[in-house]
């Protein structure tokens, strides 16, 4: 079940968590799907595999490789320039591991696409996917990144990380 809707015709970065399992992915996908929603998604660039990998473009998938952070930089300007609105969904843990610290590249894409920030929650023990109100950075990457891990705190993934 998905509580509140998509945002139209807006810069939007969505960040969804908590990313647990390679089933928040099936998750995500058949939602998209389902609401025909244009929607660009960050993916480690492993799973862009040969035979897949123009099937995930296609879905929206945007590949990143942490050692070239330049080539999301530029695949991310490229969408900017090609859509008045747009939303490119990413997950900040940027793993299934439990994690002490968020990353914090998604804060600048949202500044340097000028785009809001849009949390959604992934619980599975409720079934739903809560897509929450938008967020505007204050600035303070920690203070912002403490306040979204506490947001995400509040779901439950499908394999639940040890507090």
């Amino acid at each position: 079940k998905t509580i509140g809707n998509f945002p139209t015709d807006q810069r939007v970065v969505m960040v969804a968590g908590p990313h647990t399992s390679n089933w928040d992915f099936v998750l995500a996908m058949s939602l998209i799907l389902s609401l025909d929603v244009n929607i660009h998604w960050v993916g480690k660039h492993s799973i862009f595999k040969k035979g897949f990998r123009r099937l995930l473009r296609k879905m929206g998938g945007i590949p990143v490789n942490r050692a070239n952070p330049e080539a999301l930089k530029n695949e991310i300007h490229n969408i900017t320039k090609k859509f008045k609105g747009f939303i490119i969904a990413i997950s900040p843990e940027g793993t299934r591991k439990k994690v002490d610290r968020l990353k914090s590249g998604f804060l600048r894409i949202a500044n340097e696409t000028n785009s809001k920030i849009m949390m959604v929650g992934v619980d599975f023990s409720k079934k739903t996917i809560e897509l929450g109100d938008f967020y505007r950075p204050s600035g303070d990457v920690e203070k912002d990144l403490k306040f979204i891990k506490e947001y995400f705190a509040n779901f439950t993934g499908k394999y639940p990380k040890p507090k």
